[in-house]
């Protein structure tokens, strides 16, 4: 039925790097391609496997969203299940949860990849909630489960320092950069005075700072955000910030109109607090912010200051200094050369070396090693009953 199916109980099935990179480039080059994800908010679970995406060519399979601990529960054994009742001979899993059916698909005869998306260890480290015991068991957790990760066929990590977690011989670096449109490189750089968040709205990615910097009073710029908003925190305060219309929320978009939303804006924010999962991380949304022709004003990581060595695109603002962080903005506001400049650099910088494009044939390598060739050269098994 499949050649490579994706795998995962916790991403939406539109997931940027599950399926819009990913799974969908895998599809682009001939490889019958799958997806079981999950449903986005108000949509309805697939009974059976829907016919390939319009966009990516990708067969999707969507779950129902559950609670955390339903999903590590019950949705775990379910994805795990429909994939063992496909013929997929590569399995790529997307969550740490699935890591206890590593053995099991391989027991099946599969062959399995794991998407190593964040440093494990690092990110349980970075829950605040986790107190005493638990944090320490929490701990102990991450490291088995990366043990664990290290007996899959192929490993793909989404930066060098989390490929440092697992051998290097199966391990593969596929960066999480976004693809480049060609409708993005043709739209101006001179934009409305609007800053955008984009993503996940939470504590450790900054709400408290968005919260802070729309209740400015006499603000001369609009503040725009999509993404899911976290429960609990600062939920409240954004809530009545919203409703006042100090912050105008779009909710959670598809990623083509996510993308199409920054087009539109002269600034991105990505005031995401230096968790020690983030300190080492590539933060997706900042190059996506590049690539659509943003200035951005962002929080001063110095791995996030070396990855952009050289180009001069970015205002770096202090951790959670809220004051800081408005200034830059009002500077791209009153100064909308400057803004020009520093939109120009970054999408350079994209188009040039910071695109899904260059890393691409490093996954599409690892699939062809496992499969015994890539589907064009004729090496792929025949469709299966």
């Amino acid at each position: 039925m499949f050649d490579v199916l994706h795998v995962s109980s916790a991403h939406p099935w539109t997931d940027v790097r599950v399926h819009q990179r990913e799974a969908a480039s895998a599809a682009a080059i001939g490889y019958r391609t799958g997806l079981i994800a999950v449903a986005r908010q108000g949509e309805r679970r697939d009974p059976h496997w829907t016919v390939p995406d319009e966009q990516t060519g990708v067969s999707v399979r969507r779950i129902t969203r559950r609670p955390r601990l339903r999903r590590i529960l019950v949705s775990s054994l379910q994805v795990i299940t429909l994939a063992l009742r496909t013929s997929a001979p590569v399995v790529h899993l997307h969550d740490p949860e699935l890591l206890w059916a590593v053995p099991v698909l391989r027991l099946a005869g599969r062959k399995v990849v794991y998407d190593a998306h964040e440093d494990l260890p690092d990110q349980v480290r970075g829950k605040e909630y986790l107190r005493g015991g638990r944090r320490t068991a929490a701990i102990v957790l991450a490291h088995v489960l990366v043990r664990v990760a290290c007996g899959s066929d192929r490993v793909i990590a989404a930066t060098p320092v989390v490929a440092r977690r697992f051998p290097a011989r199966k391990t593969t670096v596929v960066r999480n950069l976004p693809r480049v449109r060609a409708h993005d490189l043709g739209t101006e750089l001179a934009r409305a005075p609007r800053a955008v968040y984009l993503g996940s709205h939470s504590r450790d990615r900054g709400l408290e700072a968005l919260c802070a910097i729309a209740d400015i009073p006499e603000r001369t710029w609009e503040l725009v955000t999509a993404g899911p908003v976290e429960h609990g925190g600062h939920r409240a305060a954004f809530d009545e910030l919203v409703r006042a219309g100090a912050i105008d929320h779009r909710g959670v978009l598809h990623p083509t109109d996510a993308r199409n939303l920054l087009l539109e804006c002269r600034v991105g924010l990505l005031p995401l607090r230096p968790t020690p999962a983030y300190r080492t991380s590539i933060p997706t949304k900042l190059f996506e912010y590049m690539a659509a022709g943003l200035a951005v004003v962002a929080t001063d990581v110095p791995f996030w200051r070396e990855l952009l060595a050289g180009v001069d695109c970015v205002t770096w603002v202090p951790a959670d200094d809220v004051t800081a962080l408005a200034e830059a903005v009002g500077r791209y506001m009153d100064d909308p050369d400057l803004a020009v400049a520093h939109a120009g650099a970054g999408r350079d910088a994209v188009v040039e070396t910071l695109r899904w494009e260059i890393d691409e044939p490093a996954l599409l390598a690892v699939y062809a090693d496992l499969l015994g060739g890539a589907p064009l050269d004729g090496l792929v098994a025949p469709p299966r009953s």
